[in-house]
């Protein structure tokens, strides 16, 4: 893993990062954009086996006092990530390039976000006729899942699982992030996904990466907001329209590891962002069920709601 490969910059969530391996899930930077330098260097190197009198811990995840993280999954490796330094990489024995990227591009990469004082959402979104889509929730409440079914209706994916926001005085939009989609295999099967286009994120992990087509590498205005919860008592999905703040809380499940963002300080960061979303863009809430069988009247509700926003 540690072999050398060429330089290549790629457009990470509106930052342009340097690796020295391939990262196939993100887009490159554009090829004529080569002036300054990268906001984000990866390499290969040592790194600390863990952090002195850390300011927070988690089985994997500790954060210094001085804003350094370090992120140690013993199957792939550990990556250090210093306060605005590279990123350093150590992979552990027999790991691969693919179990690399998928650490890289969840876990770090949503610490590495907040520390460099953005928002990410924990949410995939799509780009449907200019307009972006953020579907956001908790782990396995099936935003990928709901992404992927509106592109199958025509929309592109412009990001999987992490969606980094930014706002000016009158808009919010969604930044360009991941080209592919995290699926489980039922819903692969259900979306009739060819198996050429299934790559591994995990050795013998049913969950893959599959290729969808995606938005142009940049930020896209972002029209709707759409939350998703589960009801075991709905024997069908239901979209409704949410007018107060109440529709942005609770913000843990909203902001994508919001303890870390508020462990380096950010609590600014996410009023301004969460304001602008209340003021700025219109907001539902999607009860969805267990079945997979509504996935598709699922995309059908979103997509019928952003027809009446037009």
């Amino acid at each position: 893993m540690t072999s050398a490969f060429h330089l290549q910059d790629y457009f990470f969530h509106g930052r342009r990062l340097r690796s020295p391996f391939p990262l196939p899930s993100l887009p490159l930077w554009p090829a004529l954009d080569t002036e300054g330098r990268p906001d984000i260097t990866l390499c290969f190197g040592e790194t600390p086996a863990s952090l002195a009198n850390p300011l927070w811990s988690s089985p994997f995840v500790q954060i210094g006092r001085d804003k350094g993280a370090l992120v140690n999954i013993a199957a792939v490796g550990r990556f250090w990530l210093p306060d605005n330094g590279p990123v350093t990489i150590q992979p552990s024995q027999g790991s691969e390039p693919f179990e690399i990227e998928t650490i890289l591009l969840g876990t770090v990469a949503g610490i590495l976000l907040h520390q460099r004082s953005m928002l990410p959402l924990h949410a995939s979104c799509v780009v449907l006729d200019g307009s972006a889509i953020a579907i956001g929730g908790s782990s396995a409440s099936g935003k990928s899942a709901l992404a992927a079914a509106l592109v199958r209706r025509g929309a592109l994916l412009l990001t999987d699982d992490l969606c980094v926001l930014g706002a000016s005085k009158h808009s919010v939009h969604a930044v360009a992030g991941t080209m592919h989609a995290r699926l489980w295999p039922d819903v692969m099967d259900r979306l009739e996904i060819p198996s050429e286009l299934r790559l591994p994120t995990r050795p013998v992990h049913p969950k893959h990466a599959v290729v969808l087509p995606a938005a142009e590498a940049r930020a896209w205005p972002l029209q709707l907001l759409v939350r998703l919860g589960s009801s075991n008592l709905a024997s069908e999905p239901v979209l409704e329209r949410q007018q107060d703040l109440a529709s942005l809380f609770p913000p843990d499940t909203l902001v994508y590891q919001r303890k870390i963002g508020q462990l380096f300080g950010n609590a600014a960061t996410e009023l301004c962002g969460l304001t602008a979303l209340a003021r700025h863009v219109s907001r539902y809430s999607l009860r969805t069920t267990k079945a997979l069988g509504h996935l598709e009247q699922c995309a059908d509700l979103i997509l019928n709601a952003l027809r009446g926003e037009a």
